[in-house]
């Protein structure tokens, strides 16, 4: 299998995992692929999403861990975000430390429910 379809193929099965968007496995792949650090305007252009879309999307991939950002100065002399996947091997970590914080939750839910 190549290498592009195992990535694929690992970034779907994280996306069902975790209920992760059509448009947030679309940057998923994007950042991975192009493996640089990319604005928001940058990723907005390569997947052809709303801003807003894309920034919410971004929020929710950071919340994961999924996503690493970075502020950067503009040629402006603004602040802005670059966003970028540190390693494709971090992303199996991060899903791994989100569902042990989900079952640690639900435990917590249910100790609440037996003690009623």
């Amino acid at each position: 299998m190549k290498m592009t379809k195992k990535i694929n193929n690992l970034i779907a099965e994280i996306s069902n995992i975790l209920g992760i968007s059509a448009t947030g496995r679309m940057i998923l792949n994007s950042l991975v692929k192009t493996k640089k650090k990319l604005s928001v305007s940058e990723i907005t252009a390569k997947i052809e999403r709303s801003e807003r879309s894309v920034r919410a999307q971004l929020k929710n991939l950071t919340g994961l861990g999924l996503v690493k950002r970075e502020i950067i100065i503009t040629k402006k002399g603004r602040l802005a975000y670059q966003y970028f996947v540190p390693r494709v091997e971090g992303l199996v970590k991060s899903v791994k430390k989100e569902m042990a914080r989900r079952l640690r939750s639900l435990e917590t839910d249910m100790k609440g429910l037996r003690e009623r």
